[in-house]
């Protein structure tokens, strides 16, 4: 091989080198990403299978059910049903204003919300607008104190005896579900990339292999021809 054609191939391989250092690049940014989606993966799981339930435990019961304006009626306002009839009723009870038994506080607007516009979104799940607010701390649950300056205090939910949180274990099972299937989803795709970069790596050593034989072949050209000029 003449020296410009050594010339020209070693131009060629070179860039062919540079191509293959930008596709492992490229791999290894994708597999990173994919390390990240595993996180938020996992942390999504955790999510699912870490959230709770606030209950209460109504009058006459030794058990807990959850905490919804329904419940949250009969606690108050059922004490005296000794009916289903009655106990319906006090179910379906929406006091406001001061003749309430409980009443329920938002934090951010500083106003009071109507249990009324609850019923259809009375907290049952975690994911339910009253569940949801009190967990963040926007809403509290208030009763008459007199010895308030309001006329009412907020219950402590942790040291209340009527009210307890615990796990929601009703969509554990959907969570692990989704958590697998995405999960073996990001490992296919992880295990694709990882053989895409191993093929890479190997022909990236070819062609340092082949550089080196090209680098070698024009240096003795060079010296070839400075001896024969000499």
């Amino acid at each position: 091989m003449g020296l410009a054609a050594s010339q020209g191939r070693l131009l060629l391989l070179t860039a062919r080198k540079s191509d293959l250092e930008l596709q492992a690049q490229c791999i290894t940014q994708q597999r990173l990403l994919l390390a990240t989606q595993q996180e938020s993966i996992a942390e999504e799981y955790a999510d699912a299978t870490n959230n709770q339930l606030f209950q209460v435990r109504l009058p006459g019961s030794s058990e807990y059910t959850p905490l919804t304006v329904y419940s949250l009626n009969e606690l108050y306002y059922g004490t005296d049903a000794t009916t289903d009839e009655d106990r319906r009723k006090a179910r379906n009870t929406f006091k406001t204003g001061e003749s309430a038994a409980y009443r329920i506080w938002d934090k951010g607007t500083q106003k009071y919300i109507d249990p009324a516009k609850l019923k259809d979104d009375a907290g049952d799940t975690p994911d339910t607008r009253l569940q949801q607010n009190l967990e963040r701390g926007v809403w509290v649950i208030r009763t008459p104190d007199d010895s308030s300056s309001t006329g009412w205090s907020d219950v402590m939910i942790g040291a209340d005896s009527s009210y307890k949180q615990s796990y929601y274990t009703a969509d554990d099972n959907a969570a692990k579900a989704k958590y697998d299937a995405a999960m073996a989803r990001v490992q296919r795709l992880d295990k694709q990339l990882e053989l895409k970069l191993n093929q890479v790596e190997t022909q990236h050593k070819a062609v340092e292999t082949e550089i080196e034989s090209v680098d070698k072949v024009i240096s003795n050209n060079i010296e070839s021809s400075f001896k024969y000029f000499s």
